[in-house]
């Protein structure tokens, strides 16, 4: 184990913001009746707007029948669309729908109030720091 970062001001700092926003998370997914892996299959999704099941297993390292009833449930649920790839018949591509797209956002507003607020518990001239180079820094893109 690496005991300099294990106690350096950045881990602590990280592991401070990541516990936050995984035990906020864990609510908001746990009233959903969610799995971790499902959360990230519809983050993967999002980030690729469209994306093979194939594509899903990989990345999440799960067989593709463990995905299969992943991406099942997500249907079911009406958090992604699969339809069928017009290039490969056998192949389907997902699609996050309306509901799945807003429960994302809600994610994303919930981390970003977290990592403000753990921010502003840092030393005033530090918080200052860091929150007006992460607005400056997406301001720019």
């Amino acid at each position: 184990m690496n005991k300099v970062i294990l106690n350096s001001p950045i881990e602590k700092f990280t592991r401070k913001m990541f516990s936050s926003v995984i035990e906020r998370l864990a609510v908001i997914i746990g009233l959903e009746d969610l799995s971790f892996s499902q959360v990230a299959a519809l983050h993967i999704i999002d980030q690729a707007k469209c994306i093979s099941i194939q594509d899903i297993s990989t990345r999440l390292n799960l067989s593709l029948s463990a995905t299969s009833r992943l991406v099942d449930d997500l249907v079911k649920t009406d958090f992604i669309d699969r339809v069928e790839d017009q290039e490969n018949r056998r192949s389907k591509i997902l699609t996050l729908t309306s509901y799945g797209q807003n429960f994302i956002n809600k994610l994303s507003i919930e981390r970003v109030k977290i990592i403000e607020s753990t921010a502003k518990s840092l030393p005033q001239e530090i918080s200052k720091k860091f929150l007006d180079a992460i607005r400056s820094k997406k301001e720019k893109k």
